[in-house]
C-alpha cells in the first residue's frame, strides 16, 4: 500500500507540534484569564468576550492539528482510501478513476485555490484534492493521465456546475473551517448573552 500525505508541514505558521503545544498551553491560560477577568470586573461581559475569543482560536488551532495529523491518501491494489481531517475515510475504486485534472477555483473572495479533480470515464467528478498533495505522483501510481493547469481558473459556481459533488470533497477547506468556527463562536456568544441576561434579572 502506498500512502500520500499533504506536502505542507505547516498551516498558518503552525506545525503539528506547535499546534499541540498551543492547545495544551492555551486552554489553561484561557481558563485563568476568564476567572481573573471575572474577579477583577465582577461582571460577565469581559469573561464572556475572552471565552469567545479563546473558543475561536482553539477551533482553528485544533483543525490545523487534526488536518496535519489525519489527512492522507492511501492506494491499495483496488481502492483509494482518502482520510480527511476528522479521520473519516472515503473509499473509491481505483478502476473508477479515469484521469486527474488540475484547475484553479476562485472562491467568493481572495486568491484562487489550487485543486485537482478526479473524474471517471463519463467525466463525472469522484473527489477533489487540494494543492497540498503531490498530484503528479498520485496520477503516476494510479496510472492515469494528469491534465489541465492551476492557471485555468473558474468561479466556484462554474466549478460546482462542471464537477457536481467535487466541492463536497473529504479534503478539508481552511476557509470553510474558519467560517464554521466563527459561526459557532457567534452562536455560543448569543447563548451566553441570554444566559447572562437571565441570571441578572
Amino acid at each position: 500500500m502506498t500512502s500520500f500525505r499533504p506536502t505542507v508541514t505547516t498551516v498558518g505558521g503552525l506545525d503539528r507540534e506547535l499546534a499541540r503545544r498551543a492547545l495544551i498551553i492555551g486552554v489553561p491560560i484561557a481558563v485563568v484569564l476568564v476567572v481573573l477577568s471575572r474577579l477583577a470586573t465582577s461582571s460577565w461581559e469581559l469573561p464572556i468576550g475572552v471565552l469567545l475569543i479563546a473558543f475561536l482560536g482553539a477551533a482553528i488551532v485544533g483543525w490545523i492539528l487534526l488536518y496535519l495529523t489525519n489527512s492522507s491518501i492511501a492506494l491499495t491494489a483496488e481502492h483509494l482510501l482518502i482520510t480527511d481531517w476528522r479521520n473519516s475515510t472515503t473509499v473509491i475504486a481505483r478502476g473508477d478513476v479515469s484521469r486527474l485534472i488540475r484547475i484553479g477555483v476562485r472562491p467568493f473572495e481572495g486568491p484562487p485555490r489550487q485543486a485537482v479533480i478526479a473524474v471517471d470515464a463519463a467525466n463525472r467528478s469522484l473527489f477533489a484534492l487540494g494543492g497540498a498533495y503531490d498530484a503528479a505522483a498520485i496520477a503516476r501510481y494510479l496510472s492515469v493521465p494528469l491534465s489541465g493547469s492551476h492557471d485555468d481558473v473558474m468561479s466556484l459556481r462554474e466549478f460546482n456546475t462542471r464537477y457536481p459533488g467535487a466541492a463536497r470533497s473529504p479534503i478539508g477547506d481552511p476557509r470553510r473551517i474558519l467560517v464554521f468556527s466563527a459561526l459557532g463562536t457567534v452562536v455560543i456568544g448569543v447563548i451566553a448573552y441570554f444566559l447572562w441576561t437571565a441570571l441578572r434579572s
